[in-house]
């Protein structure tokens, strides 16, 4: 059997092509996540916790000191950053907060989801509640997953809460 290297070597360039920009882009996403993951662990070590469970999603990641019961989350936008925490034995719920807008024009209604977080309702009613900020229209264009991302979270926290009574 003959081989054709000119034929191979121009078949192995364009496998390369074709695979190295989605090596490129996963690269730069492990990388993103390992810097905003670093960033998650700072805030929980000055708070002397340790973050055993995180998810990312977009830009942005919630992380759990299951030990401590402390929430944490941190948010990269473009050069700004947003970092928070919540003692989760002094909240009461955590709740999926939406602002939705409706649009009515000639052939009928529009709804669509302006901001979207978890919201953090103290046990004592003096206390501010504290939102984890997760999509705002203004930003991101188009939701990709905060929703079902947001009533996860809800829910796995919920019943962390139920079970420390």
């Amino acid at each position: 059997m003959d081989m054709d290297w000119g034929s191979a070597i121009i078949g192995l360039i364009i496998i390369l092509i074709c695979i190295l920009p989605i090596g490129i882009l996963y690269y730069k996403r492990v990388k993103k996540e390992n810097k905003m993951l670093q960033s998650l662990n700072e805030i929980a070590q000055q708070h002397n916790c340790k973050i055993g469970q995180y998810e990312f999603c977009g830009n942005y990641v919630i992380g759990l000191d299951e030990d401590r019961n402390f929430a944490f989350f941190f948010k990269q936008k473009k050069e700004d950053a947003i970092s928070q925490f919540v003692d989760l034995s002094e909240v009461q719920l955590c709740q999926v907060v939406k602002k939705i807008k409706n649009i009515r024009n000639d052939i009928g209604s529009l709804s669509y989801v302006e901001r979207l977080g978890l919201s953090f309702i103290p046990k004592n009613s003096s206390k501010r509640e504290t939102i984890f900020e997760l999509y705002d229209v203004e930003i991101n264009m188009q939701l990709s997953g905060e929703l079902q991302f947001a009533e996860k979270w809800a829910n796995q926290l919920n019943t962390r809460l139920k079970n420390k009574k």
